[in-house]
């Protein structure tokens, strides 16, 4: 699947839009038709301008990526702001109830910069200095995301409102395809999960992205994190009570989410 960014004269609206709904951090009602995206280019040309805007007002910087292989059915691609990436421990949280995904956050040693010929697996593999356990914060900026179209969901950074970084993996390759993820809540545990990752190798989604920004003149820049697809789909976990998720035999990431 090629996809390229596409400007469009109502790309910096719909991208100032979505910057004064994520300061606000209230939902609201999809883009004006005049400044909607029509296509996944267009969409990326939002995310793009979105960093752009963050950026050059000293508001924020892209600090990790969402990443997926993509599929006829969907694209995953997204940058995720500084603001919203914590440690874990007592995370601020403006519901009561919050949609995390457990995944895997690779972090990466050195810059992977916008360059002609493409990244080999193992050019990617020398830059990646560690990985994390990692829980995706998900949230969106619309009030009823099942009536946006795909390139708005892409242009609002595909449900993403955060990332939380747990405890480091012995290496890299320590991360699998499979393992159970166990679900306590204030000590009892509440469920488990025979989590799969949905592209099967934890950095397929890694390899595509590197080489897709590189070839939208774009790169990736020492110390960014990237997660690639969730174990478990989604997780609903109250605010205000400890939680500890378990990822198999890798170690526990444990947090509390805490809401007025």
């Amino acid at each position: 699947m090629q996809l390229q960014i596409e400007d469009y004269p109502g790309c910096l609206d719909a991208a100032r839009i979505l910057i004064a709904a994520r300061v606000a951090g209230v939902a609201g009602p999809r883009l004006p038709a005049a400044s909607r995206p029509q296509t996944l280019g267009q969409a990326f040309a939002v995310q793009q301008c979105t960093a752009r805007l963050l950026r050059e007002s000293g508001q924020d910087d892209i600090a990790a990526w969402k990443s997926a292989l993509p599929s006829p059915e969907k694209t995953v691609v997204a940058p995720i702001y500084a603001s919203t990436v914590a440690q874990a421990g007592n995370i601020p949280s403006r519901t009561q109830v919050v949609r995390i995904e457990p995944e895997i956050a690779f972090e990466l040693a050195r810059d992977l910069p916008a360059r002609d010929a493409p990244y080999s697996r193992a050019d990617i593999d020398a830059a990646i200095g560690g990985a994390r356990l990692a829980l995706e914060v998900l949230g969106c900026r619309y009030a009823a995301p099942e009536h946006a179209s795909l390139p708005e969901l892409l242009a609002d950074h595909m449900f993403n409102a955060g990332l939380v970084l747990g405890p480091r993996l012995s290496t890299p390759d320590a991360a699998p395809a499979s393992m159970t993820l166990t679900l306590s809540v204030d000590g009892a545990e509440i469920e488990q999960h025979a989590g799969i990752h949905p592209n099967d190798h934890p950095k397929a989604g890694l390899y595509w992205l590197a080489n897709f920004l590189r070839e939208q003149g774009l790169g990736l820049r020492a110390g960014e994190h990237v997660i690639t697809g969730s174990y478990a789909g989604f997780l609903d976990v109250p605010a205000n009570r400890d939680i500890a998720i378990a990822y198999g035999d890798l170690g526990t990431l444990n947090l509390r989410f805490t809401a007025a």
